[in-house]
């Protein structure tokens, strides 16, 4: 479960950029429960991505210089046996 926690921490983070309400550094990682330091890992990888971030000192908040939009898709479908019996989703690790 500890994977879409994180997915919606990250989209989460996301919004509050956009919407430019993150707060300060030290309010903004408090409010996912993080040290200053992980919060800065976190937007340097955004920044990797192509996020340009800037913090207003003005408006004590994070915002996106350039547009930028995160697009998370997860597809989770049943396991299905084919005909030989065999999952396809053992095929599938098989082959990897």
């Amino acid at each position: 479960m500890q994977l879409f926690e994180t997915i919606n921490r990250v989209y989460r983070m996301h919004q509050l950029i956009q919407r430019e309400a993150t707060g300060t550094s030290e309010e903004f990682a408090k409010r996912f429960e993080l040290k200053r330091r992980q919060l800065y890992n976190i937007l340097d990888e955004f920044k990797s991505y192509g996020a340009n971030i800037h913090y207003s000192r003005k408006k004590q908040t994070f915002y996106y210089v350039n547009e930028f939009e995160i697009i998370i898709k997860i597809n989770v479908l049943p396991s299905v046996r084919n005909f030989a019996g065999v999952k396809e989703t053992e095929i599938l690790a098989s082959n990897n």
